[in-house]
């Protein structure tokens, strides 16, 4: 690649006028010249460097996707196949547009504020925080900011952060209301906490109970943890516990199948003694054995519409005002596989 030295040399003019054609200030430069160096910069392949950009005070074309995870990875977040996929579908939506992904997870919210806090960036897209710690990103960068399932109550008087997220109280009720037609005396609903998307799935599954449950059917939620050691516990646990007519419906399918894979070691068939479902319908649940009854959602929308969200605010096209806060509920559905029995279609 070309330094602006080299174009200027073979232009015959000095490196400040080609560095002001390049950034846009050429009051003082003749048409001809202009033309001269537009063409030596696409002959000789210069790229500007992002650093420079910036420096100038021009869009950074930076867009910083900003993770605070609350449960252990072994090896890393990306491991995690939604994230790793909804990451994959924001760069390609973003790498379109002309724009760069600077991605940064960390668990203590602190340092990723000061993060985001340093980097001239454009935008900002924040998965799994606490609204008011989203809030709290636009006033420290006073940048466009976009929640991918963000959970909590907004400030009042908040900033104007869109949140793409699903209707996860429904995915809950949907796929208990299923288990329960499907015979199933007890479901242990089992995620790491009762905190963030999976409260308003287990409230979900409460509903549902309620609604469609009949006295002899109980509904118990588990905390497993939120690391791997302490789930493997849990699962003991729940072997030792497990009763005819059960069901145990995870709230995140690497979960559903980790357990999986526990009863098989131990024995279990499932469906036939135990039933087993998740939740988010990532492509390993395909592959599974037996294959997962799941809750699906459309992960390539969710990081389609945050990109979209986002570029409308940066490009001044948003009508969401400040001190609002919107959700955008996505739809879920119901996939039905082989780890939990057949619908029961009259009566149990």
């Amino acid at each position: 690649m070309a330094t602006i030295k080299e174009i200027a040399e073979r232009a015959g003019v000095s490196t400040t006028t080609v560095s002001n054609v390049i950034h846009g200030k050429t009051n003082k430069v003749s048409p001809a010249t202009i033309e001269t160096i537009n063409g030596l910069i696409k002959e000789m392949g210069y790229v500007q460097k992002m650093g420079l950009r910036v420096l100038s005070k021009e869009s950074s074309q930076l867009i910083a996707v900003v993770v605070n995870y609350h449960k252990e990875f072994r090896d890393s977040l990306l491991a995690d196949p939604f994230y790793g996929k909804v990451l994959g579908r924001i760069e390609e939506c973003l790498q379109d547009l002309g724009y760069y992904l600077m991605f940064y997870s960390e668990k203590d919210v602190d340092k990723i504020f000061q993060m985001v806090a340093s980097w001239d960036i454009d935008g900002v897209i924040a998965m799994s925080f606490s609204r008011k710690n989203c809030e709290k990103i636009y006033r420290l960068t006073g940048k466009p900011v976009v929640a991918i399932d963000a959970y909590g109550e907004a400030e009042e008087g908040g900033g104007p952060v869109v949140n793409i997220t699903l209707d996860d109280e429904a995915g809950g009720f949907m796929m208990t209301k299923y288990l329960l037609e499907c015979g199933y005396e007890w479901i242990k609903v089992c995620a790491g906490r009762d905190s963030g998307v999976d409260h308003q799935r287990l409230e979900g599954c409460r509903r549902a109970m309620a609604e469609c449950g009949s006295r002899k059917q109980k509904l118990q939620f588990v905390p497993l943890g939120m690391n791997a050691a302490k789930r493997q516990e849990n699962y003991a646990w729940l072997l030792k516990r497990l009763e005819a007519g059960t069901a145990l419906f995870f709230l995140s399918d690497l979960y559903a199948m980790e357990a999986l894979s526990f009863f098989y070691d131990h024995g279990v068939r499932v469906p036939e003694e135990l039933g087993v479902a998740g939740f988010d319908n990532i492509l390993y649940s395909r592959f599974s054995v037996p294959r997962l009854t799941t809750v699906g959602q459309d992960v390539d929308k969710k990081a389609e519409l945050a990109v979209d969200v986002l570029m409308k605010q940066i490009h001044g096209e948003a009508g969401n005002t400040a001190g609002e806060q919107r959700d955008i509920l996505l739809p879920v559905t119901l996939v039905t596989r082989k780890s939990t029995r057949v619908l029961v279609m009259n009566g149990r």
